[in-house]
């Protein structure tokens, strides 16, 4: 019969218990620190869109062109839309009930924008094409997604993923 234990450790069941007595504390700081890597990696990951000047996920084609050329590039008029993503925790460290990551564009950072004052204009640019209207002029809005499921996400988190096991026995 093959031995299989070549390498393996010997240890008793008390130092098993022992070992296994603090993963729930640990699994729970894991979670923590990958949903920290997870907000921060999404909100790199949408604010990359305005510089590809695409949602960015595969398959993704680029916005569709102004009619009229502007000076600046579409969507980055004074940069407060891409620096309105933001992420937060859904619940409190260590409470496993409510462990979550939220992406958001923030509507504060629109306070002191010159042209879409106090407006969060982002969910114009995320809805279809046509679903809004500008002001008495009714022009309808044009889709350029920037936000929302992305396989470049969908990657990042699986690279991401071990850090939930981090310090476990193997």
């Amino acid at each position: 019969m093959a031995n299989n234990t070549v390498g393996a450790k010997k240890i008793t069941p008390k130092q098993l218990i022992n070992q296994w007595m603090t993963l729930p504390n640990k699994f729970d700081v894991n979670v923590w620190n990958f949903e920290v890597k997870a907000g921060k990696a999404a909100t790199a990951i949408f604010k990359e869109s305005f510089d590809l000047r695409r949602f960015n996920s595969s398959g993704e084609f680029g916005w569709r062109e102004r009619k009229k050329p502007k000076p600046h590039p579409i969507l980055d008029e004074t940069g407060s839309l891409k620096g309105s993503i933001k992420w937060k925790h859904l619940g409190a460290k260590g409470n496993r009930n409510s462990a979550g990551v939220r992406i958001y564009t923030d509507p504060n950072g629109f306070k002191h924008t010159k042209r879409h004052r106090g407006f969060c204009y982002a969910a114009v640019h995320n809805a279809a094409d046509g679903t809004y209207t500008y002001g008495k002029t009714g022009v309808r809005s044009i889709q350029r997604q920037y936000i929302g499921h992305s396989t470049v996400l969908k990657n990042k988190l699986k690279e991401l993923s071990p850090i939930l096991f981090d310090g476990f026995p193997k």
